[in-house]
């Protein structure tokens, strides 16, 4: 199947996406539920360094395959290649009725939340405004690539200069006042708190491998996946990391029992009462970056199932001077308001968190299963082979066992419609022709 993809993301476009996709709804949340629940400058430090040493392994472990594979799809075209075309099948088939839409719909109720809060409008409305929010970013999307990575790049620069401005807020006020540094409990974080915090910061670093989908869109896949990967993963470490600390140290004296009411009270302690509003503005800034990105990279993964014959080209029809395919991104809306209507943000997150981890360690793992390709000038091979992906299945089987745990409903009504694509992909996968 022709395409009419083209290579326009550098380092910098490739870098802004993930920066702009990982730092979404968690940007706030996920420091301030880590603040309140582990209560340690040391403990949470620890998490997101864990988190952040184990997500940069497995950034090594795509930007080798994204270079050695630069289609469209990434994760479909890893496991493609590694165990099979009824493999990748169940990985599409999972992306379109589970991932892509469960991830749409959390980041538009993420959005809504926030939104509402911004206007002080009541929380009822947030199905709606999430899918308003949902439509009018698709729109934005199907405008073609160069709104969308419009929309990557401010909302990208608008989050570093936020955070830039929360640190300098964080030390004039914790200059002015009495407090002192949180001190290290002696007694270690409970094992509920613990494991929350490790989904939390998990949650808070996802996204970062659906530049993956975009490979064949990449300048230069070797000099550009490893460096936007490993690079956007190290920023993001550092960001939650000192985003932390600095609500710990701005916030001991303020405990609140729910992550909105953190945020709210967190804004009003650095900018004056009724200021809370500031970060929700923030938050929503955030968001909408994320997902811009989402609706941006998923169409990738209909184009690589269209190119294997098991899915209706004409529905992932690139449009050649808007590098973008309408009826693609309609129907991940389409699945993604209907997810909204159904659920909240907690059962959307349990109902596609676990799929989408399992299958993002069984890609990763195609790195295992592949012959090692020798050194060339188009390929980057991740050092210190194979600790990397070792490193990372690691994680992937922690996130996996407490989500299933922590929320066994949704993640077995996760795994019954990934199950479903197994007997369906014997009706439509056909014969595959030697290459």
């Amino acid at each position: 199947m022709a395409s009419a993809l083209l290579r326009r993301f550098g380092v910098w476009a490739a870098l802004a996406m993930i920066i702009a996709e990982v730092m979404g709804v968690g940007i706030f949340l996920t420091p301030a539920s880590m603040s309140r629940t582990l209560g340690s400058t040391s403990w949470v430090l620890g998490v997101w360094a864990l988190v952040g040493l184990l997500s940069a392994a497995g950034a090594l472990c795509y930007a080798e395959l994204g270079s050695r594979f630069p289609e469209a799809g990434g994760g479909y075209v890893y496991l493609r290649e590694a165990f099979g075309e009824r493999c990748a099948f169940v990985y599409g088939w999972m992306s379109l009725l589970v991932m892509d839409p469960g991830l749409t719909a959390a980041l538009g109720v993420g959005l809504a939340t926030y939104l509402l809060v911004l206007l002080g409008a009541p929380s009822s409305l947030v199905p709606v405004v999430a899918i308003i929010a949902i439509l009018v970013l698709a729109t934005i999307s199907t405008l073609g690539l160069e709104s969308s990575a419009r929309v990557l790049r401010w909302t990208a620069i608008a989050k570093l200069v936020t955070i830039a401005v929360l640190i300098v807020a964080v030390l004039v006020r914790g200059n002015s006042g009495d407090a002192t540094p949180t001190a290290v409990p002696a007694s270690v974080p409970s094992f509920p708190a613990l494991a929350g915090a490790l989904m939390g910061a998990f949650f808070a670093f996802g996204g970062w491998w659906d530049l993956g989908k975009m490979s064949e869109e990449i300048v230069e896949p070797r000099r550009t996946l490893p460096v936007a990967l490993v690079g956007g993963v190290v920023v993001v470490t550092l960001v939650y990391a000192g985003l932390s600390v600095a609500f710990m140290h701005a916030m001991q004296n303020r405990p609140q029992s729910s992550d909105e009411a953190f945020v709210a009270s967190l804004g009003s302690a650095l900018f004056g009462e009724g200021a809370g509003q500031v970060l929700a503005g923030a938050v929503v800034v955030a968001v909408a970056g994320s997902l811009a990105a989402v609706l941006l990279g998923a169409p990738r993964v209909y184009l690589a199932m269209a190119r294997s014959g098991v899915f209706p080209a004409s529905l992932v029809r690139f449009d050649a001077r808007r590098q973008s395919a309408p009826r693609a991104t309609l129907i991940q809306v389409a699945l993604a308001c209907v997810l909204v209507m159904l659920g909240t943000f907690d059962q959307i997150l349990g109902y596609f968190i676990p799929a989408a981890v399992f299958f993002l360690g069984l890609s990763a793992a195609a790195i295992l299963f592949l012959p090692r390709p020798p050194e060339s000038p188009t390929i980057f091979r991740a050092p210190w082979h194979p600790l990397p992906i070792i490193v990372f299945l690691l994680l992937v089987v922690i996130m996996v066992v407490l989500f299933a745990v922590g929320r066994p409903v949704q993640t077995l009504i996760g795994a019954v419609v990934v199950g479903l694509g197994i007997p369906i992909s014997f009706f439509v996968q056909r014969p595959r022709v030697s290459r």
